[in-house]
């Protein structure tokens, strides 16, 4: 189901002015306002000369200014006269300071957020709500985003982000293996953690230059032991859970679960056989996971649906006779369709340029052209395209490789894949989501600012305790004792009780929805 421009709402842009004409209540476009007077109307003058603060995590790709130099004469062309200027930080300093811009009043206008810390930063008055200037100026947007992908942006009746529209129903649910050495040992294709145990434990015994199995903390084992819903969080971050298949819908503590408990064991028992190095999730051992796992150091790793298309390039410049297989757990089971979005592009608080900020995010929606310049940069400079429509690398110099953190924005109409993604890889990752089964959570997001205070006591807690728990040698009763009497005190009941009074709420009210 696709979001139906709002009824009674006509935009005509001409002479660089957007006039808003809006039909009045059993009149119609040229009744009377309430006064007696001309017909209710709003003119917005055409936007001004701006330039966009972006701030975004990890590093500049390369060739950017080149190719920014070419989206801003691409914008000025179309119209908009914006340009664009791009903020890098480290991935592990980013969501603090995204916290911090927004606190201090520092200028920047889009960032990166996501799910699972969107309705904290709404929260904590970090986002600028963007109804209106989706209203005026996101019509591409609103017209061609799926309706529960915009429900997943929404934060008490108002929307606070674009979400990028992609392959989303279980979504987290893979990790990524070694294809070319499966088969070459004669391993059947993984969908089960049987399936997984014999993979690692071959390379373990066969390959003893490799580390079987390496930052990657597991996520993919739900689809075995457990397939919630995770809230105020993301994965065993998330302090609540609801499990679609129960027919109470209760909103449970994480922690107290069966699949929390399974998850562990499984670990432990990587770890204790030498699968797993000792924190699945630290990165002292390789500094650099992907480069680790793309130079042969690493036999499985973490992944996402899309991973795969994304890194794919880089493994197969260092393999060229490798393969890369995602695992997903139990296909004949349902694929649930959890949430509506994953990666967000949101706008600050104290943003200045808010409509501005739209215009550009709705133009990079617009046309396959706007969509191709800004991802993938300039065509036979940057990339070739195959006859196929495929991306293609060969002969184009590394410092020209224009790689940007496309993650953040994916439109599937628009994507386009390497050349060593097979057709039918690609076919299934386009169709990923039409035999999704609906969960009862699609669109819920919850308000985290009556319980602000507990959520932060709660991460101090989680995020003090879960690094030691993962740890095969903990004595893991008394340490999971604890671990729940400090949450207990933190609220968690208090968290429990609110966010399932919204969840109730909101299921009263609920739309129908389609994939």
């Amino acid at each position: 189901m696709r979001r139906k421009i709002y009824a009674g709402l006509i935009v005509l842009i001409t002479a660089g002015i957007v006039i808003t004409v809006r039909a009045c209540s059993g009149g119609g476009a040229n009744a009377p306002d309430k006064s007696g007077g001309t017909p209710t109307a709003k003119v917005k003058q055409a936007l001004q000369p701006a330039t966009l603060k972006l701030l975004f995590p990890l590093s500049e790709p390369a060739d950017q200014e080149e190719v920014i130099q070419s989206v801003e004469a691409k914008l000025s062309k179309d119209g908009l006269p914006l340009k664009l200027d791009f903020t890098f930080i480290p991935y592990d300093q980013y969501w603090n300071k995204v916290w911090l811009s927004a606190a201090s009043g520092e200028s920047y206008d889009i960032v990166l957020t996501a799910y699972s810390n969107l309705s904290d930063f709404v929260s904590k008055k970090v986002l600028a709500p963007l109804d209106t200037a989706l209203q005026d100026y996101g019509q591409e947007i609103l017209s061609n985003t799926p309706d529960y992908a915009l429900q997943g942006v929404t934060v008490g009746g108002h929307m606070y982000g674009i979400p990028r529209v992609m392959p989303i129903s279980e979504f987290q649910s893979f990790v990524q293996i070694r294809g070319d050495l499966r088969k070459k040992y004669g391993l059947p294709e993984i969908k089960t953690v049987a399936n997984m145990d014999l993979y690692l434990d071959t390379i373990h015994k066969n390959e003893p230059a490799m580390t079987p199995y390496f930052y990657d903390t597991g996520r993919f084992l739900l689809r075995e032991y457990g397939d919630v819903a995770f809230f105020a969080g993301g994965y065993l971050n998330a302090p609540v859970y609801i499990d679609p298949a129960d027919p109470q819908l209760k909103v449970r503590n994480t922690y107290e679960s069966d699949f929390f408990r399974d998850i562990m064991q499984k670990m432990h028992e990587w770890q204790q056989k030498g699968y797993v190095p000792y924190g699945p999730s630290d990165t002292s051992r390789y500094p650099n996971p992907e480069l680790a796992f793309n130079t042969g150091k690493v036999a499985a790793t973490w992944s996402v649906v899309l991973k795969q298309t994304e890194r794919i390039d880089a493994f197969k410049a260092m393999n060229p006779d490798g393969e890369l297989e995602n695992v997903y757990l139990h296909p004949e089971k349902p694929k649930y369709l959890f949430t509506g979005a994953d990666n967000i592009l949101s706008v600050l608080s104290t943003s200045q340029h808010v409509n501005e900020s739209i215009a550009f995010l709705n133009w990079l929606r617009t046309s396959q052209d706007n969509y191709d310049l800004f991802t993938y940069g300039l065509k036979d400079v940057n990339y070739h395209v195959t006859t196929d429509g495929a991306i293609d690398y060969d002969g184009i110099p590394t410092e020209k490789r224009y790689t940007p953190i496309s993650w953040t924005w994916n439109d599937i109409r628009f994507e386009r894949f390497s050349k060593y993604i097979s057709p039918a890889y690609s076919k299934q990752l386009r169709n990923w989501d039409k035999e999704a089964v609906l969960s009862p959570t699609l669109g819920f997001v919850p308000d985290l600012s009556p319980i602000k205070s507990e959520i932060a006591q709660l991460n101090v807690i989680i995020n003090e305790y879960l690094p030691i728990l993962y740890d095969a040698n903990v004595d893991w009763a008394p340490t999971m004792d604890s671990f729940r009497s400090k949450l207990k005190d933190a609220g968690i009941n208090h968290v429990i009780t609110e966010i399932q009074k919204q969840f109730d709420r909101y299921q009263a009210s609920r739309k129908d929805m389609k994939p």
